[in-house]
């Protein structure tokens, strides 16, 4: 078989990044990484998939070494980035602020290192210095979208949020055609200024123009075969017969629903908890569900009875021995896996794992998905930008959640899962909490109520949320948008008359 070439090999490797086959990622890098370990794209792919296995430590190890040879600034800015997520991921959030503070130094003024700087503060929920740290770039007569967009957010609960409006009002207007990733955030972030000084209208106008930017290409008919192939393969008697294998070691706990269903507000609950651990947002299932199925392009369509003992236990066993991994405590009893998508593979969870526990995260679907609607998900999540595609995908979502939930509360499964309403959590959190760690097996804790105030860094959109005691301000929020929400409303259908 020929060798194939450094750039061959690069594009094979990212290529299994870029479909979310991290493991396989990792394995490819690390060959390139051996040969080049100074080569900026290389160091970049290889931390950036070491990253997504949750392989934290080495992957800053890593990082941190090429930063000693690397010396052309926009090759380091790209290191430099990774390492910072690195960091945060791994909860070192000060020494990614410190280490992005020292690079400035050397590359006064960079805008993408001022970006990084001022988001990470914000994050940290140290607002007042982004802010003291902004108005002195003012004064020196440095502005640009991407930092006024970080400005907005971080002055959203003050009184200079009319200030922020103003600001990335005027630089709208004056930079028509900046590049579509900054007005994406600038709009965005003037969205939420909007929203929360009730200039809802106005606030719907930016949310739009902001998922305007980009393109995501959502294709309801794709996702539609997705939960048709669902309903035809993944059926009781196909499940029936395949062999799962023994429990061993700790509890998975799977918490899935649409995002902004209240998933990582449920993950730090549990991680409060002494004997609970929560490993954030895991993109193993996905991966693993794709590496055994016959067609890569639909794996859904592969018969679970098409599936050989061996494979099933393996799933277990790699799953279990990654996510222990991550665990230093041996006191720890549940770890948490709260990829919001897992609901497409219940069906895989409930074959490979039968001591699991299941958690549902759901939320009024108007609340749902015009939260998805104003933040700024990934591409990932397509049907986000836009109101009409939302309610369809929520509709696919639901079909799919109720397939699953009576399919493996039968025999042999016997796997109830948990409905956690987000409305029903804020109105009595105690409740809610004594019957969720019931639910998975742990005694009630009072720290779970205070999760706030752990200091943990939940790194999605949700982290500014779940350091603040619980709020009811989010619910209900649809109907100040109400007549805006037609498409969606439309959409949803027959979803809402449950509701």
């Amino acid at each position: 078989m020929p060798m194939l070439s450094l750039k061959e090999a690069y594009d094979n490797a990212k290529s299994l990044y870029d479909k979310g086959y991290y493991r396989a990622a990792v394995n490819a890098a690390k060959v390139l990484y051996k040969q080049k370990p100074h080569h900026p794209p290389v160091v970049a792919l290889y931390v950036g998939s070491l990253l997504r296995v949750q392989r934290f430590k080495e992957g800053i190890l890593i990082a941190k070494r090429s930063l000693r040879h690397i010396t052309f600034k926009e090759h380091r800015i790209a290191i430099i980035n990774q390492l910072s997520e690195g960091l945060t991921q791994a909860g070192q959030l000060d020494d990614a602020i410190e280490m992005i503070r020292l690079e400035f130094e050397k590359q006064p003024n960079h805008p993408s290192l001022i970006a990084a700087y001022t988001h990470l503060l914000v994050m940290n929920n140290q607002r007042d210095v982004a802010v003291e740290f902004i108005d002195s770039l003012r004064e020196q007569g440095i502005e640009g979208l991407v930092i006024a967009a970080v400005f907005g957010r971080a002055v959203l609960r003050t009184d200079r949020r009319d200030e922020a409006i103003e600001w990335i009002t005027r630089l709208l207007e004056e930079n028509e055609d900046a590049d579509p990733n900054q007005k994406q955030q600038a709009l965005n972030s003037l969205g939420h200024l909007l929203d929360r000084a009730k200039r809802y209208d106005e606030a719907m106008v930016a949310f739009k123009e902001s998922n305007k930017q980009i393109d995501p290409g959502f294709i309801k008919r794709r996702h539609q075969v997705v939960v048709d192939s669902i309903h035809q393969n993944w059926t009781l008697e196909q499940m029936q017969s395949v062999q799962r294998p023994d429990p061993q070691g700790i509890r998975p706990i799977f918490i899935v629903g649409m995002p902004r269903s209240g998933t990582t507000l449920t993950e730090q609950i549990i991680d409060a908890h002494p004997k609970g651990f929560g490993a954030g947002e895991l993109g193993f299932m996905s991966e693993l569900f794709i590496s055994i199925a016959h067609n890569e392009l639909n794996p859904y369509e592969t018969h679970p009875r098409d599936y050989t003992t061996e494979q099933i236990a393996e799933v277990a066993r790699a799953y279990r021995e990654e996510t222990a991994a991550m665990v230093a405590d041996e006191s720890v009893e549940v770890i948490v896996d709260k990829a919001p998508m897992n609901f497409h593979y219940l069906g895989l969870i409930a074959l490979a794992f039968p001591d699991a526990k299941i958690i549902h995260c759901q939320r009024d679907p108007r609340d749902n998905c015009l939260s998805c609607f104003f933040q700024l998900l990934n591409p990932g999540h397509g049907y986000s930008f836009d109101l009409a595609a939302s309610g369809i995908y929520y509709r696919q979502y639901r079909q799919i959640m109720e397939h699953y939930t009576p399919l493996i509360a039968q025999e042999p499964f016997n796997m109830t899962i948990f409905e956690n309403d987000y409305e029903g959590m804020v109105a009595d959190q105690e409740k809610r909490t004594r019957e969720i760690l019931d639910f998975i097996g742990l005694e009630f804790d009072p720290a779970c109520l205070e999760f706030h105030s752990t200091g943990r860094i939940a790194n999605t959109l949700s982290n500014e949320q779940v350091r603040q005691p619980i709020y009811k301000s989010s619910t209900k929020r649809y109907e100040r948008y109400s007549k805006h929400l037609v498409p969606l409303v439309d959409a949803l259908g027959d979803v809402l008359d449950d509701e």
